[in-house]
């Protein structure tokens, strides 16, 4: 996640504890054994995950194997994009350790959207957010497009 204003914060930051620990109520906690996918390329799955211990790598498919793009630290997201968008997942996502994270359902987030709109709004826009800065950042790094 990219910082800026020299600020890092971190998803639903910004939530008081009375409100995050609403939020925290609609997910579930899950273990990952060291080498267990969390997500699976070509997976329909539209789960959100917030790593809450451990530690995952991003692996995306290549001419010459699974490549790692990225290693994710408690604190950081995945399956966001998948979330969104309801497409097949593009990309293994697996524990390098015993590794936990909190998992979100589509399921539970529409109930969350029903029960508590005002906190289902500060989810998706500081989901926003976050995507926001990954894509800003990765558009630095890629340099210049002509369009």
């Amino acid at each position: 996640m990219s910082e800026s204003n020299g600020e890092h914060r971190g998803f639903l930051a910004d939530l008081h504890e009375a409100d995050l620990t609403v939020v925290l109520e609609y997910t579930q906690a899950r273990i990952y054994a060291p080498g267990e996918f969390a997500v699976r390329t070509g997976e329909l799955d539209r789960s959100f995950f917030v790593i809450s211990r451990g530690s995952f790598e991003v692996l995306v498919p290549s001419d010459e194997g699974a490549k790692r793009v990225r290693v994710l630290e408690p604190g950081d997201l995945f399956g966001e994009v998948g979330f969104f968008d309801g497409l097949p997942r593009s990309a293994d996502v697996v524990a390098l350790e015993e590794a936990e994270a909190l998992v979100l359902t589509q399921g539970a987030f529409q109930r969350l959207r029903l029960m508590q709109p005002r906190l289902a709004l500060r989810f998706v826009l500081d989901l926003g957010r976050i995507l926001g800065e990954r894509f800003r950042a990765s558009d630095a790094i890629a340099g210049p497009t002509k369009r």
